[in-house]
Formats: C-alpha cells, structure tokens, sequence
C-alpha cells in the first residue's frame, strides 16, 4: 500500500520532529503547500496531545470526586454530633435549674 503525498509528508513532519518543523515554518523554508501541511500536522499534534492530557486527568477528576463526597460525609457526621451534644447540654442544663 503506497502513501498519499499527505501522509509522506506528515512522515516527514515527524522524522525531524515538531521543533523542527516550527522553526522551519518561521524561516519560512517550506513552501505554500508544505506549510499548509505543517500547520494540519502540528494542529493534529496538539489535538493528540490535549485528548491525551484529558485522557490523564479522568482518573484525578474522579479522584477528587471520592474526596469530595468523603469530606460532604464527614461533614454531617460533625454536623450531627454537634446536635447530640447541644441536646446533652440543654438536658444538662434543664436538669441543674431542677435541682431544689
């Protein structure tokens, strides 16, 4: 299977790598097409490598999810026994102004 003439180029764009390729467009070495083409490929790399940043916060995302659902739980927990002790007071309380 032979490649399309996109497809040799992207090749070359990657042998000599995105630095490379950068700088030759600001030199202004390629030609009309190929800087057409370069720009295609660097934009495709940068897609690759965004969805690959996002492909590695997915488990961090859900990490702070467990977190924060742990800390809402926490929360309630001090909640309600910041209740039950309020309550032992007033009975503390109630109980002493009984007292003859």
């Amino acid at each position: 299977m032979s490649m399309t003439d996109t497809e040799r180029r992207w090749q070359q764009f990657e042998d000599i790598g995105e630095i490379r390729v950068r700088h030759n467009i600001a030199a202004r070495i390629y030609g009309e097409d190929n800087v057409l083409a370069a720009r295609e490929w660097l934009s495709h790399k940068e897609r690759v490598q965004r969805s690959g940043a996002d492909a590695l916060n997915a488990p961090s995302n859900s990490e702070q999810i467990r977190i924060a659902r742990s800390a809402k739980k926490a929360a309630w927990a001090a909640a309600i026994a910041a209740m039950v002790a309020a309550i032992c007071a007033a009975v503390a309380i109630w109980i002493l102004l009984l007292k003859p």
